[in-house]
């Protein structure tokens, strides 16, 4: 319906749009480059980075991985150590896993760029009391879920819910031979499950859009505790479930907590792509918190439920 309405406004319109035309030459020349950092800091593992650069829209977007930066990373102000490139994952990797409460402040430093730098604390991982998963009756691929968890008071907290199937063969299926990242038996495919909610707290609008009251689906999973501060909240929410029962199938649940600049990002990130083709629009801008340049230097801590899916009973028993 809406869609359908702003189609019809674009009809109207473009009249409009053909007498004032004016033709402003791009000269990607004239565009200003910049560092660009991307990283997500959970304690259980070690300190990563990616690394790159900003991009024309007439440049080829693979080509912008930096691998000759200085990339450091303080503890409460204290270096803690320098990180390596690593071609494999096109990452720079460090040997140290971070920790709670403390503050990580990430530098990069090239030649011919600006150094740009950010800062991220990590959470607490929310306290999870309870979680009840029932398949529906009708479609063995469909499940309902309520996790029970604890809000801490007095505090402004970001989460986000992570579904993952885990299917563990015997050996490697035919389907999967060509691909060379996962050998050996048992073999363990894991992807992540579709998830949704009409739980009031869930984030499925944004601040940055709202034409017509068109708004971006919640893509990643985020909310807030706007209306649950303090409370134990029990969240309802549907999955999907694994889609190859010959294999032992596992789901993990995982409830993470997400610092308030990782939730933004999430936010921001899943408006611009939702809107992106849309040139009713003004451009929205991805969230960054990274000084002197772009990306995301965010992080989060999470405690998970593993059930194993043959243990799930259906709605109706």
């Amino acid at each position: 319906m809406y869609r359908s309405i702003r189609f019809f406004a674009v009809i109207i319109l473009i009249p409009l749009f053909i007498a004032c035309t004016k033709e402003i030459e791009f000269n990607p020349k004239n565009q200003s480059v910049f560092l660009v950092m991307n990283s997500y800091l959970d304690p259980d593992h070690v300190l990563a980075v990616s690394v790159s650069y900003s991009a024309s829209i007439m440049e080829k977007l693979n080509k912008n991985i930096v691998s000759d930066a200085l990339v450091k990373v303080y503890e409460n102000e204290t270096l803690l150590e320098t990180l390596q490139f690593d071609a494999v994952s096109s990452q720079y990797l460090g040997v140290s896993k971070p920790s709670v409460g403390k503050e990580y402040k990430v530098t990069v430093v090239k030649d011919d760029f600006s150094s740009i730098e950010a800062t991220s604390v990590i959470e607490s991982a929310p306290e999870i009391l309870k979680c009840t998963i029932k398949k529906d009756n009708l479609n063995p691929r469909v499940a309902y879920a309520t996790i029970t968890f604890k809000d801490p008071a007095g505090v402004k907290n970001f989460y986000r819910l992570v579904v993952t199937n885990e299917d563990e063969f015997r050996e490697k299926p035919d389907w999967a031979q060509n691909d060379g990242n996962f050998p050996g038996a048992p073999w363990v495919y894991s992807n992540i499950a579709g998830v949704w909610s009409t739980d009031p707290n869930w984030d499925n609008t944004s601040s940055s859009a709202g034409l017509l009251d068109d708004v971006p689906p919640n893509i990643f999973n985020i909310f807030n505790d706007d209306l649950i501060d303090g409370k134990e909240y029990s969240l309802s929410f549907t999955f999907s479930l694994s889609r190859y029962p010959e294999a032992k199938n596992r789901t993990i649940i995982c409830l993470q907590s997400i610092t308030q600049d990782f939730h933004k990002y999430l936010k921001t990130f899943s408006a611009q792509y939702y809107f992106g083709d849309d040139f009713m629009l003004e451009p929205i801008q991805v969230y960054s918190n990274v000084n002197n340049g772009g990306g995301i230097l965010g992080s989060y801590n999470a405690n998970k439920v593993i059930i194993d899916v043959d243990d799930l009973v259906t709605a109706q028993e």
